[in-house]
Order: structure tokens, then sequence, then C-alpha cells
């Protein structure tokens, strides 16, 4: 059966709106895949940029404590420094205060040697030093007296009230009993702290 012009014509235009169909439904599939595509890659994009704020976040913080720790570790070297001076100035404070020590019990032995009581099983008889103290004793111990400071005493060889509150003074100073009288012990003690003191004066002349 052979067809005609209109029919041929009638099935081409169904295929050409067929074959527009085709391209059509194709155009909005690749379309919709592509919207697809893009919101995935959207929403990759926005993970990748939130890890990367994070990251970067951790490694400002990480930092900062790093400088923090920097910071502490400055502070620390400085307060050893300080801390190694001061150890160092208390122990030549320490050797100093060891150095005067050592000579205050040395000039304390020396006084003590010179204030010691005589001893009294074998001794010699000191010259001039009686039981009961001469005129001479007196004027001695006036003079010693006065050359230790203990006031200008007149050397009259009389024991009156001026002599006696300075012989008080000075038994109280050196540690012997405080009478106020010339016994053997004091006058000793005044004769050899006149000839000490006398000694000095002459080393500084």
């Amino acid at each position: 059966m052979t067809r005609t012009p209109e029919r041929r014509g009638s099935s081409i235009g169904r295929l050409t709106i067929s074959g527009i169909a085709v391209i059509a439904i194709t155009g909005w599939g690749a379309y919709a895949y592509s919207a697809l595509s893009s919101t995935q890659l959207e929403h990759q994009v926005s993970g990748q940029t939130a890890a990367l704020r994070e990251y970067q976040a951790q490694f400002l913080s990480e930092r900062m404590k790093a400088e923090n720790g920097a910071s502490e570790i400055r502070k620390l070297q400085e307060q050893l420094v300080l801390a190694t001076g001061e150890i160092e100035r208390l122990t030549l404070k320490h050797t100093e205060a060891e150095a005067s020590l050592t000579a205050a019990r040395e000039q304390l032995a020396s006084l003590h040697e010179i204030h010691a009581a005589p001893a009294l099983d074998g001794a010699p008889a000191l010259r001039g030093v009686t039981p009961l103290p001469t005129r001479q004793d007196v004027i001695s111990a006036q003079k010693a007296l006065t050359d230790l400071g203990f006031g200008k005493l007149e050397g009259d060889g009389v024991v009156g009230p001026t002599t006696r509150q300075a012989i008080e003074e000075y038994q109280r100073l050196v540690g012997l009993t405080v009478t106020g009288e010339l016994h053997a012990q004091t006058l000793q003690s005044l004769m050899r702290s006149a000839k000490v003191v006398a000694a000095q004066s002459e080393r500084t002349e």
C-alpha cells in the first residue's frame, strides 16, 4: 500500500515532535543533574571551609599557647637570674658576718684574758697590790680610770664619791663584782686595761 504525501508529512511531524521532546527531557535532566551537582559541590565547599576555619582557630590557639609559654619561660629565666644574684649577695654577706663574728670572738677572748681573775695558788704577789690599797695604788687607779674615759679624776690618792662611782662603772663594764672598792682584782684589771689602751694609742700615733 502506497503512503500519500499527507501521511508521510504527518509521520515526519510526529518524529520531529518526539525528537524535540527527547531533547527537552534530556536538557531538563542535565539541568537537574547540574543543579544537584552544584548543591553537593556547595555542601562540600562549605564543609571544607568550616574545616579550614576550625583548623585555623586551632592553629591560632596553639600559637597563642606557645607564645604564652615562651613568655613564662622568659619570666622564669629572669627570676632565676635574680635569685642567683640574691644567693650570691647573701653568701657574701654570710661570709662577712662570719669574719666579723670571728673577730668579735677573738676580741672577747683577749678581754677575758685581760680581766681574768689572778690565780691564787702559788701566784706571785702583784707589786703594789695589798689587801688594802695604798695611797699610791689609788693614785694609779685614778690615773687609769681617767685614761680609760671614766671621768677626770683628781689623783689625790683618796677614794672619794667620784672615784668610787668611776670604779663601780668600770667593774660593771668589765664584768667584775660591783662594789666600788679598789680590791686587788679591780686594780690588776685597771692596770692591764690601761696598758692595752696605751699600747693601742702608741700604735695609732
